[in-house]
Protein backbone atom coordinates (compact mmCIF):
# COMPACT_ATOMS: atom_id res chain seq x y z
CA UNK A 1 0.00 0.00 0.00
CA UNK A 2 1.38 3.55 -0.35
CA UNK A 3 1.58 5.81 2.14
CA UNK A 4 -1.34 6.84 4.58
CA UNK A 5 -3.97 9.68 2.70
CA UNK A 6 -4.32 13.41 4.36
CA UNK A 7 -7.07 13.95 5.50
CA UNK A 8 -7.70 16.83 3.03
CA UNK A 9 -8.51 14.67 0.48
CA UNK A 10 -11.43 13.13 -0.93
CA UNK A 11 -12.65 9.34 -0.66
CA UNK A 12 -12.21 8.61 -3.94
CA UNK A 13 -8.75 10.45 -4.29
CA UNK A 14 -7.68 8.44 -0.72
CA UNK A 15 -9.05 4.95 -2.31
CA UNK A 16 -6.75 5.42 -4.89
CA UNK A 17 -3.70 6.07 -3.12
CA UNK A 18 -4.65 3.12 -0.67
CA UNK A 19 -5.63 1.15 -3.66
CA UNK A 20 -3.28 1.44 -6.47
CA UNK A 21 -6.25 -0.54 -8.67
CA UNK A 22 -9.24 1.36 -7.69
CA UNK A 23 -9.29 4.16 -10.20
CA UNK A 24 -9.39 1.66 -12.87
CA UNK A 25 -12.25 -0.02 -11.42
CA UNK A 26 -13.69 3.04 -10.62
CA UNK A 27 -13.54 4.30 -14.04
CA UNK A 28 -14.58 0.51 -15.63
CA UNK A 29 -17.71 0.73 -13.07
CA UNK A 30 -18.38 4.18 -14.76
CA UNK A 31 -18.37 3.02 -18.01
CA UNK A 32 -20.56 0.33 -17.62
CA UNK A 33 -23.02 2.35 -15.52
CA UNK A 34 -22.65 4.92 -18.37
CA UNK A 35 -23.83 2.45 -21.01
CA UNK A 36 -26.90 0.97 -19.09
CA UNK A 37 -27.73 4.91 -19.19
CA UNK A 38 -27.60 5.16 -22.78
CA UNK A 39 -29.51 1.71 -23.37
CA UNK A 40 -32.15 2.75 -21.14
CA UNK A 41 -32.78 6.17 -23.07
CA UNK A 42 -32.54 4.23 -26.29
CA UNK A 43 -34.93 1.89 -25.43
CA UNK A 44 -37.02 4.66 -23.96
CA UNK A 45 -37.36 6.15 -27.47
CA UNK A 46 -37.93 2.75 -29.31
CA UNK A 47 -40.86 2.83 -27.19
CA UNK A 48 -42.18 6.16 -27.81
CA UNK A 49 -41.80 5.19 -31.26
CA UNK A 50 -44.33 2.25 -30.41
CA UNK A 51 -46.05 4.11 -29.24
CA UNK A 52 -46.56 6.70 -31.92
CA UNK A 53 -46.88 3.79 -34.02
CA UNK A 54 -49.71 2.16 -32.12
CA UNK A 55 -51.60 5.40 -31.75
CA UNK A 56 -51.58 5.76 -35.34
CA UNK A 57 -52.50 1.97 -35.98
CA UNK A 58 -55.84 3.13 -33.67
CA UNK A 59 -56.87 6.12 -35.60
CA UNK A 60 -55.95 4.94 -39.71
CA UNK A 61 -56.85 1.23 -39.25
CA UNK A 62 -60.24 2.27 -37.92
CA UNK A 63 -61.41 4.36 -39.61
CA UNK A 64 -59.72 3.31 -42.81
CA UNK A 65 -60.32 -0.63 -42.46
CA UNK A 66 -57.39 -1.43 -44.89
CA UNK A 67 -56.00 -4.45 -44.05
CA UNK A 68 -52.31 -4.11 -45.58
CA UNK A 69 -51.52 -1.08 -43.89
CA UNK A 70 -52.95 -2.92 -40.57
CA UNK A 71 -50.51 -6.32 -41.37
CA UNK A 72 -47.44 -3.75 -42.38
CA UNK A 73 -47.99 -1.78 -39.04
CA UNK A 74 -48.07 -4.35 -36.41
CA UNK A 75 -44.90 -5.68 -38.38
CA UNK A 76 -43.39 -2.81 -37.90
CA UNK A 77 -44.48 -2.13 -34.38
CA UNK A 78 -43.39 -5.99 -33.36
CA UNK A 79 -40.10 -5.15 -35.11
CA UNK A 80 -39.16 -1.73 -33.10
CA UNK A 81 -40.76 -3.25 -30.23
CA UNK A 82 -38.49 -6.67 -30.55
CA UNK A 83 -35.22 -3.61 -31.08
CA UNK A 84 -36.07 -1.51 -28.05
CA UNK A 85 -36.23 -4.93 -25.90
CA UNK A 86 -32.53 -6.14 -27.58
CA UNK A 87 -31.03 -2.75 -26.90
CA UNK A 88 -32.18 -2.95 -23.42
CA UNK A 89 -30.61 -6.31 -22.82
CA UNK A 90 -27.85 -5.66 -24.90
CA UNK A 91 -24.16 -7.25 -23.66
CA UNK A 92 -22.71 -4.32 -21.41
CA UNK A 93 -19.67 -2.59 -22.70
CA UNK A 94 -17.15 -3.46 -19.41
CA UNK A 95 -16.47 -6.96 -18.63
CA UNK A 96 -15.42 -7.95 -15.26
CA UNK A 97 -11.78 -8.47 -13.83
CA UNK A 98 -11.91 -12.22 -14.21
CA UNK A 99 -14.30 -12.18 -17.24
CA UNK A 100 -13.46 -14.61 -20.11
CA UNK A 101 -13.77 -11.65 -22.80
CA UNK A 102 -12.15 -8.16 -21.13
CA UNK A 103 -13.30 -5.14 -23.41
CA UNK A 104 -10.55 -2.82 -24.33
CA UNK A 105 -10.40 0.86 -24.92
CA UNK A 106 -10.31 1.01 -28.52
CA UNK A 107 -13.46 -1.16 -28.85
CA UNK A 108 -14.96 1.50 -26.01
CA UNK A 109 -14.66 4.01 -28.34
CA UNK A 110 -16.23 2.05 -31.33
CA UNK A 111 -19.26 1.46 -29.40
CA UNK A 112 -19.53 4.80 -28.21
CA UNK A 113 -19.53 5.59 -32.03
CA UNK A 114 -22.25 3.04 -32.38
CA UNK A 115 -24.13 4.28 -29.25
CA UNK A 116 -24.10 7.96 -30.88
CA UNK A 117 -25.31 6.75 -34.08
CA UNK A 118 -28.07 4.18 -32.46
CA UNK A 119 -29.71 7.26 -30.73
CA UNK A 120 -29.49 9.69 -33.68
CA UNK A 121 -31.28 6.93 -35.23
CA UNK A 122 -33.94 6.29 -32.28
CA UNK A 123 -34.05 10.22 -31.94
CA UNK A 124 -35.34 10.16 -35.90
CA UNK A 125 -37.50 7.11 -35.03
CA UNK A 126 -39.29 9.03 -32.43
CA UNK A 127 -39.68 12.42 -33.97
CA UNK A 128 -41.22 10.34 -37.20
CA UNK A 129 -43.44 7.95 -35.30
CA UNK A 130 -44.86 11.14 -33.48
CA UNK A 131 -45.83 13.13 -37.08
CA UNK A 132 -47.95 10.55 -38.33
CA UNK A 133 -49.31 11.04 -42.11
CA UNK A 134 -52.68 12.72 -42.56
CA UNK A 135 -54.06 10.82 -44.91
CA UNK A 136 -54.07 7.14 -46.51
CA UNK A 137 -52.41 8.23 -49.21
CA UNK A 138 -49.50 9.64 -47.58
CA UNK A 139 -48.80 6.53 -45.51
CA UNK A 140 -46.69 4.86 -48.04
CA UNK A 141 -43.32 7.13 -47.36
CA UNK A 142 -44.15 7.08 -43.62
CA UNK A 143 -44.10 3.46 -43.39
CA UNK A 144 -40.97 3.22 -45.90
CA UNK A 145 -39.16 5.93 -43.71
CA UNK A 146 -39.56 4.08 -40.49
CA UNK A 147 -39.14 0.71 -42.00
CA UNK A 148 -35.13 2.08 -43.32
CA UNK A 149 -34.53 3.55 -40.14
CA UNK A 150 -35.79 -0.03 -37.88
CA UNK A 151 -33.08 -1.75 -40.75
CA UNK A 152 -30.58 1.17 -40.04
CA UNK A 153 -31.13 0.65 -36.35
CA UNK A 154 -30.79 -3.43 -36.30
CA UNK A 155 -27.62 -3.08 -38.54
CA UNK A 156 -25.97 -1.12 -35.54
CA UNK A 157 -27.17 -2.85 -33.21
CA UNK A 158 -25.67 -5.87 -34.59
CA UNK A 159 -22.58 -4.66 -35.13
CA UNK A 160 -22.33 -3.52 -31.54
CA UNK A 161 -22.87 -6.87 -30.55
CA UNK A 162 -19.95 -7.97 -32.85
CA UNK A 163 -17.69 -5.63 -31.59
CA UNK A 164 -18.35 -6.68 -27.86
CA UNK A 165 -18.17 -10.27 -28.77
CA UNK A 166 -14.93 -9.85 -30.58
CA UNK A 167 -15.82 -10.16 -34.29
CA UNK A 168 -17.04 -8.54 -37.30
CA UNK A 169 -19.33 -9.82 -39.29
Amino acid sequence: MNAKPSPDLRLYEKLMMLFPGYRGYKEKELVRETDRVVRDELYRRLKKCVGGLKNYYSSTVSSTGSMPLAERLEKLIYKIDSLAERTRHAPYGYKPLFHAIKVDEEVLNKMLEHDLKLGEIAETLEKAASNPPSSITEAEPFLENIERLAKEYEAMLEERDSLLSGYRR
